[in-house]
């Protein structure tokens, strides 16, 4: 298998899985909770909105910062190395101080 090609699964295309089935996970877990048990239900809905959408954030923002980085990624590519674009410098060049120019570096 090309390394190129696993490069892509891993860096890109099972971080936005995984941000997905964090989002169905949570979607799904605030239509079906059940909040039973002994506990009164009615303090609990509100922790299960609050939980649904901090899970659903969590999965938005991988899946936002991993597509943000492959599309930054593939427009680099695209427009080829930098270095490979500057044209060659020359050696700087160099040069002796002269004394007479600077009184500071005037010896005693």
């Amino acid at each position: 298998m090309n390394t190129e090609r696993v490069r892509s699964v891993l860096g890109v295309w099972a971080p936005m899985a995984i941000g997905l089935f964090i989002i169905v996970t949570s979607v799904n877990f605030y239509f079906t909770a059940t909040l039973a048990g002994g506990i009164r239900t009615g303090d609990l809905g509100s922790w299960r909105l609050v939980c649904s959408a901090g899970a659903f954030f969590v999965g938005g923002l991988l899946i936002l910062s991993t597509y943000g980085r492959y599309t930054k990624t593939k427009e680099w590519r695209g427009k080829g190395s930098p270095e490979a674009s500057l044209p060659p410098t020359a050696a700087p060049r160099h040069e002796e101080p002269d004394d007479e120019g600077n009184p500071d570096d005037q010896k005693d």
